[in-house]
């Protein structure tokens, strides 16, 4: 595993980086580690091998910006690349196309070794006749890094061109270098060996192979012999897929919303915008609410078909609507309708537009579209993964702040855990609740039985772990867990927003805000109300056994009403208990050493675990 002491790793061999955390992992702090695999990808929706080798015409172009997870079928032949909005950073549009150490199912594609090198990703285009033209004119903008992982010097990033010989010639490439902004690569191709029938060009990266390593992105992948269009650069588009309405959250349980509008609605919403041209733009903006059936129900502006902002041309930050326009894009409590069918769950789509005076070939990235969840849950993060955080303590806790609004019982806990190089499938722990004292966790208010991570493999899983004790809750309450070995569990860091006022950790020594120099971000906790989601809830018995004391010295009294075995583990793993009762157990622990211990209740398949504390 590559553990991130404090910051992103600024690359390097990683051998000598593994051999230098070895004697720092003793040190009890916070840790940021880059992804072993991307659970953004759903495994059920895998793209295909495309048989037809049907040509297509110029201008060729793509900026990734109306779809996501696999290359469009239309312009390219495989499916290595992740098209995302999530990792860069400043991109010219909305969505990139993004290469790793990944195969196309978001897999490592070598786990023999950490440092295991070599050929990852191909993108490669579709054939275009080139046979009549002398001249042809190929561009696209790069990225290293972003917010992901950065190469090393022995990475390389290529463009390959097919010729009359049908062979591969590189006529770009690029090492590894650290983050940059987007730039712009022009080729012109004039050798008459490229120039034939069946033309193909493709990108390909060479990477670190056992994990989600060394990204490259590219964005605006164009190919025409028109020159005039290759130094086209005229385009204001939407960049980052925002269209939070809600205060805090992108989500939150329907019923809490529909009753309590005022506290949780947003009252702006903010856009980021970028002008890709050389002078300020007049542009219309609107958006559109659309229910599940696909109804209007709310238009922007209320005075007419939209408003008109000026934008000024791109220096080094995006157009902001919120803290650039004289006037932010404001959001009524009456967006979302009221229902009185006692809806659970609801959603809508809403659908931001620029009117733009753009290249028709441009105008994809003028629309944006969003859909807003009200489940059953409270989330704080966008559902994807660029990280994982964790603490090396046994007895170490992080908590994260949530406001409920309304009196409601908490049943269950979802978390969205990273599987890395070395799992922490393993690693016990509680799920722990704590009241709030000016912002910061104070006592405990509640504390689960032993759990353990899992993951879950659909597209950014959460794990739903069920609370035996369901709890009222309301106002502000800490959520997360305590942790009994001084291994790192690696839940999901969201590094595209930022809530680290809400997050805290303690090492022993009291509560710290999370603020490493890579902790920027959003952990993947999210309780829950309502309704259970049942298809990930773990075999765990819904009635608890008794355990007094605890913690205990010289006996132990452990009381069950129904027959079941009872094992006690070690926080190592080892059993030193296990015997067979109809109810009651009383155990003798003079042999016992003082420390934390594991209890098993197996009864009908079903397990229920707590820890108990030996004195």
């Amino acid at each position: 595993m590559i553990y991130i002491l404090h910051q992103t790793i600024v690359p390097m061999n990683r051998l000598i980086i593994v051999l230098i955390l070895i004697c720092q992992i003793s040190v009890a702090q916070e840790f940021v580690n880059p992804l072993i695999y991307n659970s953004q990808i759903p495994q059920s929706f895998q793209r295909s091998a495309f048989e037809s080798n049907t040509a297509i015409d110029l201008p060729f172009y793509d900026d990734f910006s109306d779809y996501l997870v696999y290359p469009k079928s239309s312009h390219w032949l495989d499916s290595d690349v992740f098209v995302n909005r999530n990792y860069p950073i400043n991109p010219l549009n909305i969505g990139v196309a993004t290469f790793d150490g990944l195969d196309s199912a978001g897999r490592p594609r070598n786990l023999a070794s950490e440092t295991v090198h070599g050929p990852s990703d191909y993108l490669t285009s579709r054939p275009v006749d080139l046979s009549t033209l002398s001249e042809v004119y190929l561009s696209f903008y790069l990225q290293s890094t972003g917010i992901g992982n950065e190469p090393e010097y022995n990475d390389l990033f290529m463009l390959e061109c097919l010729d009359t010989a049908l062979v591969w010639q590189t006529v770009w490439d690029t090492t590894g270098y650290s983050l940059s902004d987007f730039e712009k690569i022009n080729i012109t191709l004039t050798d008459n060996a490229f120039l034939h029938d069946s033309f193909q060009f493709r990108f390909h990266n060479e990477a670190t192979l056992s994990g989600n390593f060394d990204h490259w992105h590219i964005d605006n992948v164009l190919l025409t012999d028109d020159l005039s269009l290759s130094n086209d650069i005229e385009d204001l588009a939407f960049v980052y897929e925002t269209s939070q309405m809600l205060n805090f959250y992108t989500s939150i349980p329907w019923t809490h919303f529909d009753q309590n509008r005022a506290a949780y609605m947003a009252s702006t919403m903010d856009t980021w915008v970028r002008n890709n041209y050389s002078t300020t733009q007049s542009v219309d903006y609107a958006y559109d609410i659309y229910t599940q059936d696909n109804n209007l129900i709310f238009h922007y502006p209320s005075t007419g078909p939209s408003r008109n902002d000026e934008i000024p041309a791109f220096q080094t930050d995006n157009f902001s609507y919120s803290d650039d326009s004289p006037t932010a894009i404001t959001v009524g409590v009456s967006a979302f309708p009221s229902t009185s069918t006692g809806l659970k769950s609801n959603s809508f789509t809403i659908v931001q537009s620029l009117a733009t005076d753009d290249n028709d070939l441009f105008i994809t990235n003028d629309t944006l579209k969003y859909v807003q969840h009200f489940d059953n849950y409270y989330a704080l993060d966008d559902g994807s993964a660029e990280a994982s955080y964790g603490i090396n303590v046994e007895g170490g806790m992080v908590a994260m702040l949530f406001n409920i609004s309304e009196y409601d019982t908490l049943k269950a806990v979802q978390i969205h855990f990273e599987e890395n190089y070395e799992d922490s499938d393993g690693l016990a722990f509680s799920i722990t609740l704590w009241n709030s004292e000016s912002g910061i966790p104070s006592d405990i208010i509640y504390q689960s039985q032993i759990f353990y991570p899992q993951y879950i493999d659909v597209k950014n899983g959460f794990y739903e772990y069920v609370l035996e004790s369901p709890i009222s809750v309301s106002g502000s309450v800490f959520i997360g867990w305590e942790q009994y070995y001084d291994e790192i569990i690696n839940v999901g860091l969201d590094k595209n927003i930022i809530n680290n006022d809400r997050m805290f950790y303690n090492l022993g020594a009291g509560w710290n805000q999370s603020n490493c120099a890579d902790c920027d971000g959003t952990w993947m906790i999210r309780p829950v109300f309502g309704s259970l989601t049942t298809s990930t809830i773990d075999n765990v018995l819904t009635t608890s056994f008794g355990v007094f004391p605890n913690p205990a010295s010289t006996s132990v009294c452990i009381e069950f009403e129904e027959p079941h075995t009872l094992s006690i583990f070690t926080l190592s793993g080892k059993l030193v208990y296990k015997k067979f009762s109809d109810s009651r157990h009383n155990i003798d622990l003079q042999s016992f050493s003082k420390g934390i211990y594991i209890l098993e209740i197996q009864s009908d398949y079903k397990k229920h675990r707590k820890k108990l504390v030996v004195q």
